[in-house]
Formats: structure tokens, C-alpha cells, sequence
């Protein structure tokens, strides 16, 4: 069966992220991107256009002292939309985070994520992490 060309395209991003390369990362956002970031916890909210996506991308390298890392365990995709599950794990001073995430995305038609909105397996654990 083939891979839809979407699934290579985030598997690459997510392998971006991992190395903290924002500029490169850039490249996978739409300028005018929304980034949903739920729970009740710091880093909690909104966050709209490309500028404002890189820094919270440079906030939680920063607050997790480049620990944060996210491993994929499947990747759904077409044209329009995208579905990831992963497992984010990072360390904060002295916390330990390792949780499951359902993130979708909406992508333009060049590829590039345009929104994005994730659910955790556990988000009271990922709302202690943050806090």
C-alpha cells in the first residue's frame, strides 16, 4: 500500500522538532497558524501565526532544557487533514513527563500545517508537568 506524501512530510517535521532547528521548522507552518495547547496549565492557550508557534517551540526547549522529545506511533493523513499519535516525554527541574498524545492538524494545500490541536492520555500529569 502506498504512504500518503503527507505522512512522510510530518514524520520529517517531527523528526525537525526533535532536533530544535526552528528554521527548518518553519517550513512545515503556515504563516498564519493556530496552535491549540490545552489543559489548565502555563503553556496552556492559543497561539496564532508562525512567530508566536516558534517561540513556544523555543519556550519548552528552554523550560525542559532540550529534554522534550516526541516519538510517533502512527501517523494518518490525506490532502486536507492529519491525525498523530505520540508519545511525548521530557524532564522539568526535577518532573518526569511520558504521555500519550491524539493530535490532529489541518494542512494547506502545499503541505504546510495551517492548525493544530492535541489531547493527552493524561493530562492531569501533563498539567502537574507544566505548573
Amino acid at each position: 500500500m502506498h504512504e500518503h506524501r503527507n505522512i512522510a512530510i510530518i514524520r520529517r517535521a517531527l523528526e525537525v522538532y526533535n532536533t530544535g532547528d526552528d528554521s527548518a521548522m518553519r517550513g512545515f507552518l503556515a504563516d498564519d497558524i493556530l496552535w491549540h495547547v490545552g489543559g489548565n496549565h502555563e503553556m496552556s492557550g492559543v497561539y496564532i501565526g508562525i512567530e508566536a508557534v516558534v517561540d513556544y517551540f523555543r519556550r519548552v526547549r528552554r523550560e525542559t532544557a532540550g529534554t522534550l522529545k516526541v516519538e510517533p506511533a502512527e501517523i494518518l493523513a490525506n490532502d486536507r487533514h492529519a491525525s498523530i499519535f505520540l508519545r511525548v516525554s521530557a524532564y522539568r527541574d526535577v518532573r518526569w513527563m511520558d504521555v500519550l498524545l491524539a493530535e490532529a492538524l489541518t494542512l494547506e494545500t502545499d503541505e504546510r500545517w495551517t492548525e493544530y490541536w492535541a489531547l493527552s492520555n493524561d493530562q492531569d500529569a501533563v498539567d502537574a508537568f507544566w505548573s
